[in-house]
C-alpha cells in the first residue's frame, strides 16, 4: 500500500498480514479521496478512523493536511502494524491511537469530528447498524462526512434524513459516502 497524494505521496505503508484484514484498495482509496477533494478542504480538519487497520485513510489524511486523527481499533496486531507506519512517516504528534471496541467508543466520546472513516470487517456482526450507531453518537456535526466501506452483499440501514448518500460500487465492496444531516441544538434556556 501507498500514499496517493501530499505530503507522504508515494510512501509505502505496511499492511497487516491477516487474512481476516481488508485494506482498501489502491483504487477505491483514490476514488474516495477524488469524491472527498471536491467537496472538502483538507486542511485543518479533525479526522476520526474507526476499524483504522493499518490507518491507510487516515494517514492518507494527513498527508493532504488534516490537523489530526483519532485512530480506533481493538485488535493489537492492527495497532501494531498501525504505530509503526505513523513512526515511519514523522507524523506521531498528528495522531492519537487508541484500542477499543468501536461501538463502546462511539457510546462513550462525545467529540465532534470533521470527516470519519470507518472500514469494518465485512463479517462484522452489527454492520447495518454502524451508519446508525456514528450519527447516534455525538461524533458529527452538520455536513460531517463519513466514509463507509462494506460488503455489497450487507445490509446497512441507512436513513435519508440523517444523511445524503452517495454510492460507489467497487467490485465486491461499496463505498457509501455520507454527509451528515444534523439539526442544530437549540438554544438553552
Amino acid at each position: 500500500m501507498r500514499i496517493i497524494a501530499g505530503e507522504f505521496r508515494g510512501r509505502s505503508i505496511e499492511s497487516v498480514r491477516d487474512l481476516s484484514v481488508r485494506p482498501t484498495t489502491d483504487r477505491a482509496k483514490q476514488t474516495i479521496f477524488d469524491i472527498l477533494t471536491n467537496r472538502i478542504e483538507f486542511d485543518g480538519l479533525e479526522v476520526l478512523d474507526l476499524f483504522a487497520g493499518s490507518g491507510s485513510l487516515g494517514l492518507e489524511s494527513i498527508s493532504r493536511g488534516v490537523k489530526n486523527v483519532t485512530f480506533i481499533d481493538k485488535a493489537r496486531k492492527s495497532l501494531d502494524v498501525l504505530e509503526k507506519n505513523v513512526a515511519a512517516l514523522g507524523c506521531e504528534p498528528q495522531c492519537s491511537v487508541y484500542q477499543a471496541d468501536v461501538f463502546w467508543y462511539l457510546k462513550n466520546i462525545h467529540r465532534p469530528y470533521d470527516l470519519v472513516f470507518t472500514d469494518p470487517p465485512y463479517k462484522l456482526e452489527n454492520i447495518g447498524l454502524l451508519p446508525n450507531a456514528i450519527y447516534d453518537s455525538g461524533v458529527l456535526h452538520n455536513g460531517t462526512y463519513v466514509v463507509m466501506e462494506h460488503s455489497r452483499e450487507s445490509v446497512i440501514d441507512l436513513d435519508e434524513r440523517k444523511y445524503e448518500i452517495l454510492r460507489k460500487p467497487f467490485g465486491q465492496t461499496t463505498v457509501l459516502i455520507m454527509q451528515a444531516i444534523v439539526p442544530p441544538t437549540p438554544p438553552r434556556t
